[in-house]
């Protein structure tokens, strides 16, 4: 890179965010170069749904849970909202809600029941008693 304009302040950001991970410790220095921890990404998308669902939490009134692979997920689809690592969708069910990644075909169940399960490739979830709509 260049030593000079655009060139610096790439460097000077790169030096910060390292320094930041070296902070946090999701990273360390080993032989004059920086290791990153494992599942780093899963890690700081973790945390980001975290604040965010802590967030929407205060705004509404609501419990956040996280949504755990594997798992039900039930309730009515609210809306959606925009992270670093994505787009959410927020599914509220009794006094609380998890935050699940979104996909176009959740928005012709805004305000409806839906039920699914969260696997690797998103959300398999069912609008009332239809069933099997992959996503």
């Amino acid at each position: 890179m260049r030593a000079a304009g655009f060139g610096i302040e790439v460097e000077t950001a790169l030096n910060r965010r390292r320094q930041w991970l070296l902070d946090q410790g999701f990273a360390r220095e080993a032989d004059n170069q920086i290791v990153y921890t494992r599942n780093l990404l899963a890690t700081l998308q973790r945390r980001e749904l975290a604040r965010a669902g802590a967030r929407l939490a205060q705004e509404t009134g609501l419990d956040y849970v996280e949504a755990v692979r594997g798992k039900d997920v039930r309730g009515a689809y609210r809306r959606s909202i925009a992270l670093a690592s994505g787009r959410f969708a927020v599914i509220e069910h009794a006094r609380e809600f998890p935050l699940v990644p979104w996909r176009p075909a959740l928005e012709r169940a805004r305000g409806r029941s839906i039920s699914g399960i969260l696997g690797d490739q998103g959300l398999l979830f069912s609008i009332g008693k239809r069933r099997g709509l992959g996503l």
